[in-house]
């Protein structure tokens, strides 16, 4: 199908979901993907590094479970998505590892990892270190934020991978994301640094990626 025709077939469902979780924002994010990202688009992310040699256990809130997702789960997941993040999800789907927070059964929240740096927006030909693993996203119903529930989930994600020998997680976090970064410093009970500066600018008929590293880097 055409990419314009997908959009508009698309929206109304996506743009419903992201209404429901996100409110204005996540609206506005489905209407410019769709629109004026499809020109131009600028965006700048910070990523970090975490020593996973230093995190803790973070348990999930009463009534949760977090688990694995084996492949053949990851449909579970569909009604947590838009139309744009189930195609990343399964672009190469094999090898991203999927912790889910289910309540009585019922997925409210996911994180995932893949063993290669993998972002929604291209940063090529950034690679990701031989002892890392990369968090590419992680989301929770908006019923079950301030919780602890993305806590949890990174923690599982990050103990599982450190006992298979990983020493580090890469992640990024949207430089405009104050309380996210604040986050990203030590609320997990780890240690984090500041790696680098990604921008990304897209005009038309050019792109351009920029990588501007961090002064204690």
């Amino acid at each position: 199908m055409n990419k314009y025709l997908r959009d508009i077939a698309t929206f109304p469902a996506d743009a419903r979901h992201a209404w429901r979780t996100d409110g204005a924002r996540g609206l506005w994010d489905e209407i410019a993907e769709r629109t004026v990202y499809r020109l131009a688009r600028a965006a700048d992310y910070d990523l970090y590094e975490r020593d996973l040699a230093t995190i803790k256990r973070v348990p999930p809130p009463n009534g949760l479970e977090l688990r694995m997702l084996t492949p053949d789960e990851h449909e579970k997941l569909g009604a947590l998505m838009t139309r744009r993040r189930r195609a990343q999800l399964a672009r190469d789907a094999a090898h991203r590892t999927v912790f889910a927070a289910l309540r009585e059964g019922v997925v409210v929240g996911y994180s995932w990892w893949t063993p290669t740096f993998d972002s929604a927006l291209d940063f090529s030909p950034l690679t990701l270190p031989a002892d890392a693993i990369f968090h590419g996203f992680v989301h929770v119903e908006r019923a079950e934020r301030h919780r602890g529930t993305a806590s949890a989930l990174f923690s599982a994600g990050e103990m599982y991978f450190h006992d298979r020998g990983a020493r580090v997680c890469w992640f990024l976090i949207k430089a405009t994301n104050v309380a996210g970064a604040r986050t990203a410093r030590g609320r997990w009970g780890g240690r984090s640094r500041h790696i680098a500066r990604l921008s990304y600018l897209k005009i038309p008929f050019r792109t351009k990626r920029t990588l501007t590293l961090a002064e204690s880097s």
